[in-house]
């Protein structure tokens, strides 16, 4: 007996389900955590970018040049590529270790990634990412200290169990960039807040 439907029908089922995530993020969020993840990013368009953990890839809309996400979830990336793909974006399933002494990048984004990871694992990644990031660092992360009724539920029911202050998410960065700005946001909907980083690598590495 054929399996080919259930073959075809695997990719378009994994895209619907990054299409869930995808808009139900968008409707909490708006669009303004996506303008100023790009205002802090600032990319050229001979910049390369690695977006890490880029979930369905609705930030790759704020990078003009060549663009690479990676996740570990199949269904956010078929959503990605059917939904953003062109042929200056990548959107594939790697670990970050897989890119180092392969890749190296301009910029990198790593947006609501950090509370989801342990202090060890976060500085495992923060080490790698600053042997393969020339130049800039953006880190878009949950704020706990600033959670409202809902957004403390959401917290409470996130998948990342590693919320963290403001401070303690400082201090990870600072352990392997230069912390240049940060700030907090709240997005379009007022429903959520955000912490914003902007990192740059250590001079004596761009040297």
């Amino acid at each position: 007996m054929s399996t080919a439907p259930d073959a075809a029908a695997a990719p378009v089922s994994a895209a619907l389900r990054g299409a869930v995530f995808h808009y139900i993020r968008t409707v909490i969020n708006g669009p303004r955590a996506i303008r100023e993840v790009g205002a802090a990013l600032a990319a050229a368009p001979g910049e390369r970018v690695l977006d890490l953990g880029c979930g369905a890839g609705g930030l790759s809309t704020v990078v003009p040049g060549e663009y690479l996400g990676i996740d570990l979830n199949p269904a956010y990336l078929a959503f990605a590529r059917w939904r953003f793909g062109a042929p200056h974006r990548r959107f594939e399933h790697r670990e970050l270790s897989e890119l180092e002494g392969r890749e190296t990048f301009d910029k990198a984004i790593m947006a609501s990634v950090l509370h989801h990871l342990t202090d060890g694992q976060a500085l495992a990644v923060l080490a790698t990412l600053a042997r393969i990031v020339r130049k800039r660092l953006v880190v878009l992360d949950l704020d706990p200290e600033s959670a409202n009724g809902f957004q403390a539920f959401l917290i409470a029911h996130d998948r990342g169990k590693f919320p963290r202050p403001m401070a303690a998410q400082r201090a990870l960065l600072a352990r392997h960039f230069d912390v240049v700005a940060e700030r907090r946001f709240a997005v379009t909907t007022r429903i959520a807040v955000h912490t914003l980083f902007v990192c740059e690598s250590p001079r004596d590495s761009r040297q």
